[in-house]
């Protein structure tokens, strides 16, 4: 049995062992409604033994699933997503995409251990790879609540990416985000998304826009992007022997009658040596930047973000880029069912070089062109919120440079469950 296949089986065994046990407590209800009837119990004592019985299942959880003894709460989740990619290309000699695939397949689990210590683990078994595995302490600085994470974790760059995969409006990232964050294929900058190291959130409330005020985030971590399993316990080498240096600050507010229009800016930046070059370099390192707001009014949301970056060598040795690249992305619920959204997305690579894959995801391409422009139409449907939705969207891609073009297009749809 290979790594990944133990890695799934065991996490599948978890899950189904927090599952099964509660049974007991919900099969007493029954029992219980009987028993009121018949005037043996009141309504206020059935209600007492329920919540007896719930707190006993859950102890016996914890108890058959974790082996530390500290541990006093544990909460099962997961997502399913469910895509289908329907996009033809202008490429000669190109093959079109018409696929259906499971997008992501998390199964996770949230630990409490004492009175102010987590552990969170969530692994992607359609990606193979984990989406967080850290340890975090939630403590207070005089008023302010602060969170200190140990682990893999997404740091705090670019609006789109820090965004849960499931509370997506767009059904996938845009084309600027995926470029400035997703790995380096010698075009794309892998600078973002999941990383190993120590990170510092100051009133992580207002961040989620849970509370008004000031937020900030500070992190060290290992300079290269963590992708896949191994990525999550790689070897130094002379590329990855540094640390790369995080920061961000925000503000979250809300107006209006009973704060009924919320706002958030920020701005962020990433100093990571010997991330830059073609393909990371040795002595050349990587800068990047953003600056983004989100603003909601009733059904209406407005969101965008810029992103730049300097990479020494990023063309040549000795010929620096420096990319850049926005998104805007409007929205509207018409009720708590029906969500339209559009977006456009423009990112130019200062001849560092994009394809139309590099920014539409699933995407065929052929022509290396220095900017790409996307366009997002959709419509969203949710049956429980988020945590039962069904999307669809038309993308429209366009890599170019100089005379040369190259477009790709067509539907995209996602079935998403949360648990």
């Amino acid at each position: 049995m290979t790594k990944s296949y133990f890695n799934r089986a065991v996490l599948i065994g978890v899950i189904l062992a927090g599952c099964l046990t509660p049974l007991r407590a919900q099969d007493s209800g029954a029992l219980l409604n009987v028993l009121v009837r018949k005037g043996i119990l009141t309504d206020q004592e059935a209600e007492d033994v329920r919540a007896e019985l719930t707190a006993e299942s859950h102890a016996a959880v914890i108890s058959s699933v974790s082996g530390g003894k500290s541990t006093h709460s544990l909460a099962i989740s997961g997502r399913l997503q469910v895509q289908y990619a329907g996009l033809d290309t202008d490429a000669a000699g190109v093959a079109s995409t018409h696929h259906l695939f499971l997008r992501r397949f998390y199964f996770g689990a949230k630990a409490g251990l004492g009175a102010n210590w987590t552990a969170n683990l969530v692994y992607d078994l359609a990606g193979n790879g984990f989406d967080k595995a850290f340890i975090e302490y939630l403590g207070r600085a005089g008023d302010t609540p602060f969170a200190i994470d140990v682990g893999l974790r997404k740091v705090n760059f670019g609006l789109e990416e820090s965004t849960s995969s499931g509370s997506l409006d767009a059904i996938e990232r845009s084309g600027a985000t995926r470029y400035f964050v997703e790995g380096n294929n010698g075009r794309r900058l892998g600078a973002g998304s999941y990383r190993v190291g120590l990170f510092l959130e100051g009133n992580p409330n207002a961040r989620g826009q849970k509370a008004d005020g000031f937020f900030w985030g500070a992190a060290v971590t290992n300079p290269e992007r963590a992708e896949g399993f191994d990525g999550a316990s790689s070897a130094g080498s002379s590329l990855v022997n540094t640390q790369a240096y995080w920061a961000d600050l925000g503000y979250s507010g809300s107006t209006g009658v009973d704060g009924t229009t919320t706002y958030r800016l920020g701005a962020g930046v990433g100093l990571l040596p010997d991330q830059g070059g073609r393909t990371r370099a040795e002595g050349s390192d990587l800068t990047v930047f953003n600056l983004y707001g989100n603003v909601a009014m009733g059904g209406l949301k407005f969101a965008a973000e810029y992103l730049s970056a300097e990479v020494d060598d990023g063309i040549a040795p000795g010929i620096d880029a420096s990319p850049w690249g926005f998104w805007v992305q409007p929205s509207y619920a018409f009720n708590e069912s029906w969500e339209l959204v559009g977006r456009y997305s423009f990112t130019s690579s200062d001849d560092r070089g994009i394809k139309v894959s590099d920014g539409v995801r699933s995407a065929p391409a052929s022509l290396t062109g220095d900017n790409l422009s996307e366009y997002f139409l959709g419509l969203n449907y949710y049956f429980l919120g988020n945590d039962l939705k069904l999307q669809f969207g038309y993308v429209h891609g366009t890599a170019e440079r100089g005379g040369a073009k190259e477009s790709a297009e067509g539907a995209r749809s996602q079935m998403q469950v949360n648990f």
